[in-house]
């Protein structure tokens, strides 16, 4: 009787197995798009933010509108998130843009109801009604004013005015963070106009969509993963360069891990801006202008990549500066009972390239292939996140279980130019008896041609086995039964 419940015990455990395998290779992409639309608070202080964020699940955030402009409330710069789950197969994914507004008074103030659209499909939100309370000691100023200007352009007589052009204390720059970096290391490259405090010359964007597209083009690196900060509008922030204060309005800004050793070389180009040259006369209204254009050029530079240095890991090295988190569901079980294993990655780096833990293949252990989870932060010149990896374990012997036996991943990190190894640090204690004999006994056929030899292999008369008689009877009818059909069916 107990082999018998050895080959259950063992048949259900391949069921559970194949069952699992089953759902990891069929079982993505089963989650439809959806998108979500939310609002902040709507009771805050001059010193607060309201925000707006646009998520979308099980979907690409491609082509999205612009955010609605608010009655009393400046755009600032918009975060992103992303994150990606897998279960057994099964594949989730989300991906976040959040919109801030910073208020410019007190009061209440409308955001009228509005529809944003991803694609071809649509979200739209009822409104709300924001109440921006007492402000703080700080106050709150328009950064363009100065930037743009507010003088009035006249067009009469303007043939007959005299301008004077006024040099622009400004540059653009491509620019990166380093100037060298190891294969799968990241760098930080942003896209900016700089203007000094001290400029005098009037200066505006001109077909933004149009220059920034074509920039791009020219100095991304196609020999790299790419996380974008999704910068949606401009606004200026005040920097000190060598000692001079610049606002500086980033265009855009993304980090860049190259996929090998290939330098990258990023070439010069041009950013056109219009420039408005003031009459040399000034009326009542402040002095005439006439509109005017300057081009505005970058310096190429080209980052070294190196290769990793020589290690029996190299290949299987993820490069990043990462950190292990551990988390086990039990510590103490019997064979035949489960335990899962989260194996959680965390830190700044390319989160999309950190591999696969590596399994030593054990009898005693099963381990079956793990659920993976992640989740990216692209925030103030940094990529962070996390890469989790559950594992299912199944003991199939008595025994004390060190987890780091088993399982570890290898992490080449480049601040400190070392190779690590990231390896739990649990220990699992099982007892019961062993399943593993239970298992080579059902696979094991000796026991089957050992019957076959003692088996009696003399020859059955035909009366004597009146079993066997009546089951050739039956099929003797049977098929003239048939035969009779078929012939009377044709004619």
């Amino acid at each position: 009787m107990k082999k018998y419940t050895y080959i259950i015990d063992n048949t259900f455990g391949l069921l559970k197995a194949s069952l699992f395998a089953l759902l990891f290779f069929v079982g993505g992409n089963v989650f439809a798009q959806t998108i979500e639309l939310n609002i902040g608070k709507t009771d805050i202080g001059i010193n607060e933010s309201f925000e707006i964020t646009l998520t979308v699940k099980n979907g690409r955030m491609n082509n999205y509108s612009e955010f609605p402009d608010i009655p009393g409330f400046r755009k600032g710069r918009p975060s992103s998130s992303s994150q990606t789950t897998i279960i057994n197969g099964q594949v989730s994914t989300q991906q976040s843009v959040t919109q801030l507004y910073q208020p410019t008074k007190q009061g209440t103030f409308t955001l009228a109801a509005f529809t944003m659209k991803v694609g071809d499909k649509s979200k739209n939100h009822p409104g709300a009604s924001i109440k921006v309370g007492k402000p703080v000691q700080r106050q709150t100023y328009d950064p363009f004013a100065d930037f743009w200007g507010r003088g009035n352009s006249f067009d009469r007589n303007q043939d007959n005015q005299q301008f004077i052009d006024v040099k622009a204390d400004a540059f653009y720059a491509v620019s990166t963070d380093k100037s060298s970096v190891y294969r799968g290391e990241g760098f930080k490259m942003d896209i900016s106009f700089y203007i000094a405090i001290s400029n005098q010359a009037e200066l505006e964007f001109y077909k933004m969509d149009e220059q920034i597209t074509n920039i791009l083009k020219a100095v991304k690196p196609k020999n790299c993963w790419e996380e974008n900060f999704n910068i949606e509008s401009i606004r200026p922030q005040i920097i000190t360069i060598n000692g001079k204060s610049y606002r500086q309005y980033k265009i855009y800004e993304a980090m860049f891990y190259p996929l090998n050793t290939e330098d990258i070389v990023i070439p010069t180009t041009e950013l056109e801006m219009v420039k408005y040259q003031v009459s040399k006369r000034q009326s009542f209204f402040g002095r005439e202008r006439k509109e005017d254009r300057e081009v505005f050029k970058s310096k190429g530079k080209t980052i070294r990549i190196k290769d990793l240095p020589d290690n029996p890991q190299k290949e299987l090295s993820s490069v990043g500066n990462y950190r292990l988190r551990e988390k086990l569901s039990d510590k103490q079980l019997k064979t035949g009972e489960s335990v899962t294993l989260e194996f959680r990655v965390e830190g700044e780096g390319n989160i999309n390239a950190i591999r696969q833990p590596n399994l030593s293949e054990t009898d005693s252990l099963l381990f079956y292939p793990p659920s993976v989870s992640q989740s990216i932060n692209r925030a103030n010149g940094k990529v962070v996140g996390a890469k989790t990896f559950q594992y299912y374990i199944e003991p199939q012997e008595p025994g004390e279980y060190l987890l780091k036996d088993f399982i570890s991943l290898s992490i080449f990190n480049p601040k400190t130019k070392k190779y690590q190894t990231l390896y739990p640090e649990g220990k699992i204690v099982v007892e019961g008896e062993s399943l593993r004999n239970a298992q080579i006994s059902k696979s094991d056929l000796g026991s089957f041609y050992d019957a076959m030899k003692n088996a009696n292999n003399s020859l059955l008369f035909m009366d004597d086995t009146n079993w066997v008689k009546i089951i050739l009877n039956i099929f003797v009818v049977i098929t003239i039964g048939l035969t009779v059909f078929i012939n009377v069916k044709k004619f």
